[in-house]
Parts: C-alpha cells; structure tokens; sequence
C-alpha cells in the first residue's frame, strides 16, 4: 500500500521521485527479504533510499550538503541533509526520523521542529524543506488491514505540503527482537 498528496505547487517537481520512493522501498524488500526494511536504518537510510528515488526520476541528489546562509552579520557556512536539483529548480533539505505507535501518528510537533531548523540551512530565497520520516511501530503483534488504513487516512488529512507512504504487504511483520512491529514509513515534507 502506497500513495502519495501533494498540496504545494513549489514541492510539485519532486512527484516523479516521490512515486518512485515507494517502488525503491518494494525492491529493497524483494531483494533483501522481508526480514530487513531501509527504513529501519534510520534518517540516513531514509535519505539513500529518497536519494535513489530521486536519481531515478532524473534529478540529482547529493547527501550531506555544504550550503551557506545569509545572516545579519554576514554570510556563513550551513550544512544541510540532502540537496535536491533538476535544471529548473533546487531545494536543500533537512531530515529527521520519529518512530509513533500505530493509531497515534501526531507527528505535527516533530514536523514543526524540522521546519525550524530547515529554516537554517540556506539562504531566505532558496527552497527549504522539511523531511519527516514517520516508521509506525506496534508492540506485540503486526498491524491489522484495519490499522493501517486508518493510518493512511490520518495521514491524508495531514497539513504538510506533500506526505507520502509505503506500507509494503512484505513487512507487515517486520519486528525487532523487543517485539516491535514496523510496517512501512511515511514522509511528510514542509516547505520552511
């Protein structure tokens, strides 16, 4: 189960990439088994697998970028997680990774706190975006059909400017050795 909205016309060059997001994120399974998810590795996982999707929507990406930022007492060096581009347009993006339960995705807090900080990472002019990495997790059992449709439509009612989801059938019971399940990711992004 994926999907994808995007409510902003400035994120709206990234919809080829994020429609590829998820298909990255079925051929990691397929490849590696349903016993490992990208996701899992965390926000640096996360971007090599948006990173991937991105190339293959022919644009370019390149992790870790050294950016600079106007401040009011001159200019400084800023860094920021992921540096999109195509001929047209360039966003420089900041990550960040939260893991909510199953049926309590208020991911509103974590998604203004990237905001925040993406507001940093370039010059006032330049597009910056906030990346939220949401992987539910679920403490003793997989998440029901039910579960995770009820997720999906949590997360079609988000205010973000484009939110997207991979819930892969193969990692319906994905779970670490505590018992937690983990069955897909979702990516909210905001324009800072």
């Amino acid at each position: 189960m994926q999907g994808l909205i995007i409510n902003n016309d400035r994120l709206e060059f990234l919809r080829p990439a994020l429609e590829r997001w998820g298909d990255c994120i079925e051929r990691f399974n397929q490849t590696l088994g349903d016993n490992e998810g990208p996701y899992w590795q965390g926000v640096q996982g996360n971007l090599g697998t948006l990173s991937a999707a991105l190339w293959q929507a022919e644009l370019v990406a390149l992790q870790d970028f050294q950016s600079k930022k106007q401040r009011d007492e001159g200019e400084r060096g800023a860094r920021c997680d992921l540096l999109i581009a195509s001929r047209d347009e360039s966003a420089y993006l900041h990550a960040a990774q939260r893991w909510p339960k199953v049926g309590r995705l208020d991911l509103n807090a974590a998604l203004q706190e990237a905001t925040t900080v993406a507001r940093t990472i370039a010059y006032p002019s330049q597009l910056k975006i906030a990346a939220l990495f949401a992987s539910p997790c679920k403490l003793g059992q997989y998440a029901s059909p039910e579960e995770l449709q009820d997720m999906v439509e949590d997360l079609q009612k988000h205010t973000a400017c484009a939110v997207a989801w991979c819930f892969p059938y193969g990692y319906r019971k994905l779970h670490d050795e505590l018992g937690q399940y983990y069955p897909g990711v979702a990516l909210l992004l905001k324009q800072a």
